[in-house]
């Protein structure tokens, strides 16, 4: 039983997909621990008075608007991560079918030898 190239072409190129996403998925999770840690903090201070980091200055805002913009990139994020993980799901069954038929076509070929 012999494999196509293609095969082998693709579950290469699936490998680097997955591997990818995954880099893609440890950056989103970082960034929403960063954000969970700055509302965390923004939870202790007692001031509604909020500086904010925009570009290489500060503005001056109020806690609540920081939070609403922290949730909200928190949501975005988190549909992100959703559409990652089913990105994964998906290339990880596709791997998965081909591992399988390589490992088939392998096994064939070593029993003709």
């Amino acid at each position: 039983m012999s494999v196509p190239q293609e095969d082998y072409i693709a579950f290469n190129q699936y490998n680097s997909q997955m591997n990818g996403l995954m880099q893609q998925k440890n950056q989103l999770k970082m960034v929403v621990d960063n954000i969970n840690n700055s509302l965390e903090e923004l939870t202790k201070n007692k001031s509604d008075d909020i500086y904010k980091n925009l570009g290489q200055i500060l503005i001056k805002t109020t806690k609540e608007k920081v939070t609403k913009d922290l949730n909200s990139e928190l949501e975005t994020l988190t549909v992100r991560i959703k559409t990652v993980n089913k990105q994964e799901e998906i290339i990880t069954k596709k791997l998965d079918s081909l591992k399988t038929k390589l490992e088939a076509a392998t096994k064939a070929n070593e029993k003709k030898k």
